[in-house]
């Protein structure tokens, strides 16, 4: 039975998922990546566990997450682990774009699970 998607319940898996305390503060204002610490396999293990525990798919075709927040072919939601800023430098002189960042806020993500979820039901 699928969990009813409220913030603190997006909140409660983010601490489940993540394996942040009750006394971690995680607030609706802050960033995955930036304030959380969440980058790499950890964001997507994150998202796979949004999609167990809400009952929504957040790469469904023509109506996914990186749709939800118009994100370009050449950004993503987390950094690699492995992410240093002299990568940044190799993929420049290797004649390969750079990832650009679109870290979200936990509130940003809760809406845009919300509005999947509910595009997904209607059809």
């Amino acid at each position: 039975m699928p969990q009813e998607l409220t913030l603190a319940a997006l909140i409660g898996v983010i601490r489940q998922c993540q394996g942040f305390s009750k006394k971690d503060r995680i607030a609706p204002e802050m960033r995955l990546e930036r304030d959380l610490g969440i980058t790499g396999d950890d964001g997507w293990d994150l998202f796979e566990e949004i999609e167990r525990q809400f009952e929504v798919e957040l790469f469904r075709e023509n109506c996914s997450i990186r749709e939800a927040f118009s994100l370009r072919p050449d950004q993503t939601f987390f950094h690699a682990e492995e992410f240093a800023p002299w990568l940044s430098l190799v993929r420049r002189l290797f004649g390969k774009p750079e990832q650009a960042l679109r870290d979200i806020s936990v509130e940003e993500l809760c809406r845009a699970v919300a509005e999947l979820k509910r595009m997904q039901s209607h059809g």
